[in-house]
């Protein structure tokens, strides 16, 4: 993941409400998949079993968010044993084609999410972090700097 990307979520992250951060959770896993993919098409095994290692940690974090008053929630934990387990898989054998399946249920899972997500009035989940505002310093180094205000 790039810099700018890292930057991009922390920034989308200190925002974000309990559904927003399991969309991002699940946007974050799918760009490991693609991580993965990558390293794997370049035969870097370490590479790539890094960024399946990354993917784990994402699925374990929406694990562990997991709410089991509802009942969605056992289908939900159902549902990401087999992704770690689709992982484990494409880990130890290389085979990026055990996460051809996994990352459609990913996909499809955002999605609604997403849909929640709209209708979650609930405020950030991070209080008293950094809000990120719209304007660019630049310094000495051509480089370009996110000015951040506390928030009130």
């Amino acid at each position: 993941m790039t810099p700018e990307k890292k930057q991009e979520y922390t920034a989308r992250i200190t925002s974000a409400n309990r559904t927003g951060i399991i969309v991002i959770t699940y946007e974050l896993a799918l760009g490991y998949f693609q991580d993965a993919r990558q390293a794997a098409s370049g035969s870097d095994k370490e590479g790539c079993r890094t960024e399946l290692k990354r993917a784990s940690k994402c699925i374990e974090q929406l694990l562990a968010a997991l709410n089991y008053d509802y009942v969605i929630s056992l289908n939900l934990m159902r549902i990401y044993n087999y992704i770690l387990e689709c992982i484990r898989q494409a880990s130890y054998s290389t085979d990026m084609n055990h996460l051809d399946e996994p990352e459609k249920i990913l996909g499809r899972l955002k999605a609604s999410f997403e849909e929640v997500a709209k209708t979650d009035t609930s405020g950030p989940m991070m209080s008293g972090a950094d809000e990120v505002y719209d304007g660019l310093t630049y310094n000495a180094k051509g480089r370009t700097n996110l000015n951040t205000m506390k928030r009130r």
